[in-house]
């Protein structure tokens, strides 16, 4: 029975899945595009931008329509004359958005949704047998808490890149640490965190360690091979910025319009118009947060731990794991407001972590962790009774 439950386990996430799909697409006559989330403001300021009958929300809609219609712009007429929320925020992410859109290019972009639900899944299950792989013999029944992770599944049927950024990382990470590797491994290794620094910026903290390491252990070939990336995005963020959009977007986003004093996001989301509240829906923000402080209770003892060990920094694996961790609660402390009231945007944030602290797990386990990892199944329940029963249909429109 076990060599069989691996690939039973692949079967029932494509079911779960697309049970999920098909719920969340019914009020919408079953159209994958309603997936996508385009709002109407955005339809209506990009004519023509937006494929024919496809899902349009009068009220709302999500980042998946941005992911949308970058592809757009890098594989049509479109030629980035087209307005998004944010110019800069969004061009600087477009690894998803280019992978999606080449194949949508090739395809056709009336399938945009078909072939963003098929790259998504492809990688994240190869990402699963990678991290699966990973994990030592007699814990690699763990990595079926990744396989149903709800931060990678909501991402995925959000049709956006937090999903497809961690299985880039996965696979990374895969091809990094695989024993006796050859320079085939290391090259793959090196175009999947290339494609995740393109899809998130978060993907600069997988590399700094590699390359620290690389360093002190005097390996200039691996040095070089893997500083490329970071070098190749450095280039990219200055040819964004020197070139001037046709629209700088209707919110144009800083570093100062996402962030704000560590857990003040967190202390104002109770609060409107200066008054406390929290129903019962936005309650789980609170199961979010005691996540977060497990997450940062257990990274400050594994930094700790770090130091105290034998092991030398210029040779530890943990460092490739604990960073990108210690990354990621930066950015969720100095989060603004927005995030901590949607769950959607806070519990994207969780979705790399998910898997790092699978693979920590399971070669130091430790209660802190032990209890994320469990807590995250109580979120996995608490998405699907959500989605099945909370969710309801929006007012929207066929584009013409």
């Amino acid at each position: 029975m076990k060599r069989f439950w691996f690939p039973i386990s692949f079967l029932a996430f494509l079911v779960l899945e697309i049970l999920l799909i098909l719920i969340k697409t019914k009020p919408y006559y079953y159209s994958l595009s309603s997936l996508i989330g385009i709002w109407d403001g955005f339809a209506e300021i990009n004519p023509g931008a937006v494929d024919s009958d496809f899902v349009i929300f009068r009220a709302g809609g999500y980042d998946g329509q941005f992911f949308y219609l970058v592809a757009k712009s890098l594989f049509t007429e479109l030629d980035w004359n087209l307005i998004v929320d944010s110019y800069f925020f969004r061009l600087h992410r477009i690894g998803f958005s280019f992978i999606v859109g080449s194949f949508s290019f090739i395809i056709g972009f009336e399938y945009y949704a078909l072939i963003a639900i098929f790259v998504l899944n492809i990688v994240f299950l190869a990402s699963y047998y990678a991290l699966h792989s990973l994990l030592p013999d007699g814990k690699k029944q763990y990595s079926l808490l990744y396989l149903f992770s709800p931060y990678s599944l909501n991402s995925n049927l959000l049709l956006v890149a937090d999903g497809f950024f961690a299985s880039l990382v996965i696979l990374g990470v895969f091809f990094y640490l695989k024993s006796n590797k050859t320079y085939l491994d290391e090259i793959l290794s090196v175009l999947f965190f290339t494609l995740a620094i393109f899809t998130r910026e978060l993907g600069i903290f997988l590399l700094l360690p590699i390359v620290f390491q690389s360093i002190l252990a005097k390996n200039r070939r691996q040095t070089s091979i893997f500083l490329l990336p970071l070098f190749g995005f450095v280039f990219f963020l200055i040819w964004t910025w020197s070139i001037s959009p046709n629209h700088l977007g209707t919110n144009p986003l800083g570093f100062g319009d996402m962030t704000d004093f560590p857990l003040y996001g967190f202390i104002k989301s109770f609060y409107d118009n200066g008054r406390f509240h929290l129903s019962a829906k936005e309650s789980v923000k609170l199961l979010l947060f005691a996540q977060y402080f497990l997450l940062f209770v257990y990274i400050l003892r594994k930094i700790r731990d770090l130091f105290q060990a034998s092991e030398s920094l210029s040779h530890t694996k943990e460092l490739l794991f604990i960073l990108p961790i210690l990354a990621t609660l930066g950015i969720i402390s100095i989060a603004e407001e927005g995030y901590w009231r949607s769950f959607d945007n806070l519990s994207r944030m969780f979705t790399l972590p998910l898997p790092l602290v699978i693979y920590l797990h399971t070669r130091k386990p430790n209660r802190i962790s032990g209890i994320f990892l469990g807590s995250s199944l109580l979120l996995f329940v608490f998405l699907i009774l959500r989605i099945a029963l909370l969710t309801q249909g929006k007012d929207f429109y066929l584009s013409p």
